[in-house]
């Protein structure tokens, strides 16, 4: 949401803000989302409200070239393939396991693709279980990497890197947990750099997050 600048200092994000987590306390719900770090006034908006910072993801870009990466292809990498319908359930287990919430609907969005400009790989153990997804948009008004989650570090980098293959002549933006040492590095190597930093916020009861967490700003489902 944002507020018209002819309007700013009035309190208006402030009520938009209070009509959702009234409804969400009516519910007894918890209510999440993802804010700049950079933002003051955002950060103070979010705290006011309740709302606690549970982890700090680095924004990361590339500018993918025209023939793909050069670097090679990285260990479990063959074992990305496109998301099926079918993959659904285990996709929603994953994440509720990993992150606490479920959003079969965004997936099955995702997956159909009507308008052509989703994505959503899924990274596939010996056994078939699924290690991890990843998801993707490329469109004029944006170009980024996410939702996703990983069961490890491993497994994120194979699934960013094929999504930045099936990008190629792009520049996308994903969200990588600061924490995520050695895949951050990775990143770095394949030439990607930083442009912001966003801070994931709780309102409410919730557990603590698992594995590599990659969310987006995309303009899902709901």
């Amino acid at each position: 949401m944002n507020v018209h600048p002819d309007h700013f200092g009035a309190g208006v994000a402030r009520e938009l803000l209070k009509y959702i987590t009234d409804i969400a306390d009516e519910a007894g719900k918890s209510v999440r989302l993802v804010s700049s770090a950079q933002n003051l006034d955002s950060f103070s908006l979010y705290t006011r409200a309740g709302f606690v910072p549970r982890c700090t993801y680095q924004d990361m870009y590339l500018a993918v070239p025209e023939n793909g990466l050069t670097a090679p292809a990285l260990l479990r990498s063959a074992q990305v393939r496109a998301a099926r319908m079918a993959d659904v359930p285990a996709m929603v287990a994953l994440e509720r396991n990993m992150s606490g919430i479920e959003r079969d609907k965004d997936f099955r969005y995702f997956i159909a693709n009507t308008t052509g400009i989703w994505g959503m790989s899924v990274l596939c153990a010996t056994d078939g279980s699924i290690d991890g997804f990843l998801g993707s948009v490329c469109h004029p008004g944006s170009t980024m990497l996410g939702p996703g989650v990983a069961r490890d570090e491993t497994t994120a980098a194979a699934l960013i890197w094929h999504a930045l293959n099936r990008l190629r002549g792009h520049k996308p933006v994903w969200l990588v947990p600061c924490h995520y040492g050695d895949l951050i590095q990775t990143l770095y190597c394949w030439g990607a750099r930083n442009c912001e930093l966003h801070l994931a916020q709780i309102r409410g009861p919730a557990q603590a997050f698992a594995g590599v967490t990659m969310p987006t700003f995309m303009p899902e489902t709901g």
